[in-house]
């Protein structure tokens, strides 16, 4: 049997007895010119036949795909999932929809998924940098369209950058607990060096505390008991107490646990702390004092400065907007 050919606008227009432009106009939502007895008809037809619009077509039509692409740093991490929930949210209010892209923390497939993006016809990019080079990421961006950074700051960026207050709760929670006699630092972290937020939050701790020590773990792969006994030497080997510093949640949630079960962080002598986004943290120990972060927040705000400027409420936007953090 031969497949049943799909049905056009041309087709639609015949049956609701309008013209394409009409149809056009219907499938836009330009509804202001026409009645609504026309828009049932044409509905009623669509239904009919069923129809479905042929998207590529009106992209080319109208420079316009109604999509953002969002490209998160690693898909992994709950910052990042919470972060594009915000995003998708504010975006869907507005009639955008957001495809999401994970660079999995590595510089290379960033780049190819920049390329990606300006093969395509995104109306927008949000983008969550790997790279610290705003320049790398001005000399990959071919099309001119909105782009806004969320979560990282590049220096000298051209657009909007929405962030979280790093440097200052990162001091404000070392002060903290240095007034409480930890003067002994464990930084828990990626490697520093690869992310802004990372450096300005380690930057935070450096201003109180003079006894840092850096424990860096490889995103990609690392030896889960060997970080663990370099922790346990770090804490027993200090004559001062201790705090170990996570700069993200992923290692609290790795390291701290067995650490606490094992009575090497009693809230005496050693104790913890972290930029956190779940509750999972408190659940395993209520005493723990942490930052948290609002990622849905972060992102909704990233999306709305996208949608502004997408629909000319605001067609130059620029400058920094933080979403402030909290020790709680």
């Amino acid at each position: 049997m031969a497949q049943k050919k799909a049905a056009t606008m041309k087709n639609v227009a015949a049956l609701a007895n309008v013209s394409i432009a009409t149809v056009s106009r219907f499938l836009n939502g330009n509804l202001d010119r026409m009645s609504k007895a026309t828009a049932s008809h044409i509905q009623d037809a669509i239904n009919q036949l069923n129809y479905v619009p042929n998207s590529a077509a009106r992209q080319m039509i109208t420079h316009s795909s109604s999509m953002v692409a969002v490209v998160v740093a690693n898909i992994d991490d709950y910052f990042s999932t919470e972060l594009f929930k915000g995003i998708s949210d504010i975006l869907e209010a507005n009639h955008y929809t957001g495809v999401l892209f994970d660079t999995d923390s590595n510089r290379q497939r960033e780049v190819d998924l920049i390329k990606t993006v300006n093969e395509h016809t995104y109306d927008g990019l949000i983008l969550q940098p790997f790279t610290n080079d705003v320049v790398q990421v001005q000399n990959l961006m071919r099309r001119n369209i909105p782009v806004v950074i969320v979560d990282r700051e590049l220096e000298r960026s051209p657009w909007t950058q929405v962030v979280t207050d790093n440097f200052d709760v990162a001091q404000k929670a070392t002060r903290y607990f240095y007034s409480r006699g930890y003067t002994h630092v464990v930084v828990l972290t990626s490697k520093i060096g690869q992310a802004s937020t990372r450096r300005e939050r380690y930057a935070g701790i450096k201003s109180v505390a003079a006894n840092v020590d850096v424990l860096e773990v490889s995103e990609e792969s690392y030896n889960h008991t060997q970080v663990h006994q370099k922790l346990v030497e770090l804490i027993t080997n200090s004559t001062e107490k201790t705090l170990v510093f996570a700069l993200k949640e992923r290692w609290l949630l790795e390291f701290i646990p067995s650490l606490i079960f094992q009575g090497y962080l009693d809230n005496e002598h050693a104790t913890a702390t972290a930029f956190s986004d779940t509750a999972t943290a408190k659940d395993i120990e209520p005493r723990l004092k942490l930052i948290s972060q609002n990622p849905y927040l972060m992102g909704a705000s990233a999306a709305e400065v996208l949608v502004n400027t997408l629909t000319g409420k605001d067609d130059h936007p620029q400058g920094k907007l933080v979403i402030p953090a909290h020790l709680k």
